[in-house]
């Protein structure tokens, strides 16, 4: 089996199973977080300005979430576009980032933030590689942008079907060993078919989609993307604040074809959201780009994962979807199978 070498939590992080419900000004009586959640993480992408607009809407949303009653953050995942010119310089902004992070949970370890590549941004080391994660209350698989990239149309597939082969590996070697924990796919370019360049912005998507898609009758996967903003493309799955459910229909491009008819409708296993646009280039609220931007969390109980949204006004909305391994707390590590 291939060595699983790729480990951004501490062994310390990988055994807290638990969190404290208790924040700094919570507000009493909030319900938007669920008290009985083992783990909570955050999720954003699309910083996307040369300021510092959207790096402090993030820190304002964030402490909005907390005096709402937020546990304290398992992890952050930033899924990419940190800055507004293409192939510009990310590392400042995921620096800001990661310092609100920690002002607001100064006892959490600096790699809990997992930040990836967008189509914006230069390849740095700040960047996670595309891989497998153990993150100890859940795992996550992370697609950086060079092996997912937009405009496939024009790149070909790139080695989309290498990266679906290791998904696949990986969550075959979950299932094995019988770890139950929730899985966690972030990439910047979503799976689903959109008018962008011309329909043929992510050609190659069905062969991730249809691993996730197998695979998530047996585990608890959720999908979780940038890039696309909002546009007439996007309302069948909830405009700026895309969620889909287990059980709805998606679009799914066909590859090597590009057009506005060119997908198959499928029925998805697995919970598709985006991570959340806190910014964009005009860095404000309109018809063009995004109708609102927020802040994402995500939330795991033993019989559930809860989607929050919240914008500047506050709670956007929550959605939970049921858990298909059903009474599973988070539980130690299954990982022999993984590092043989």
């Amino acid at each position: 089996m291939k060595k699983m070498t790729k480990r951004i939590l501490s062994a310390v992080l990988a055994l807290i199973m638990v969190f404290s419900l208790a924040a700094a000004g919570s507000a009493a009586g909030s319900d938007t977080f669920a008290k009985d959640a083992y783990a909570t993480v955050i999720t954003a992408s699309d910083f996307q300005h040369a300021g510092n607009e959207a790096y402090d809407r993030f820190g304002k949303i964030l402490d909005i979430a907390i005096n709402d009653g937020m546990p304290t953050a398992d992890s952050m995942l930033v899924g990419g576009d940190y800055t507004m010119v293409l192939f510009d310089n990310a590392v400042p902004g995921i620096s800001k980032i990661r310092s609100t992070y920690l002002n607001a949970f100064p006892d959490n370890d600096p790699a809990s933030v997992v930040c990836i590549q967008g189509n914006h941004d230069n390849k740095k080391d700040e960047f996670a590689e595309t891989g497998f994660y153990d993150m100890g209350t859940y795992c996550l698989y992370v697609i950086n942008e060079n092996d997912f990239p937009w405009k496939q149309s024009m790149r070909k597939d790139k080695g989309v079907k290498a990266v679906a082969a290791d998904i696949e590996e990986n969550l075959d070697k979950m299932i094995s060993a019988g770890d139950k924990r929730p899985v966690i796919v972030m990439t910047h370019v979503p799976l689903h078919h959109t008018g962008r360049n011309s329909y043929g912005d992510n050609m190659y998507a069905s062969y991730i989609f249809n691993v996730l898609n197998e695979k998530g009758k047996k585990l608890d996967i959720a999908f979780i993307f940038g890039h696309n903003h909002s546009s007439s493309y996007d309302d069948y799955i909830g405009g700026s604040v895309n969620f889909m459910a287990p059980g709805e229909k998606i679009r799914i491009p066909l590859p090597d074809k590009k057009g506005e008819d060119c997908y198959t409708e499928e029925t998805l296993s697995f919970t598709y959201t985006n991570c959340g646009y806190i910014g964009y280039s005009d860095n404000h609220v309109s018809e063009t780009s995004t109708d609102v931007l927020t802040l994402g969390f995500i939330q795991f109980t033993a019989d559930k994962l809860r989607f929050i949204k919240y914008s500047e006004d506050g709670v956007y909305s929550v959605k939970e979807v049921n858990k298909v391994n059903k009474g599973t707390a988070a539980s130690a590590p299954q990982y022999p199978a993984l590092d043989d």
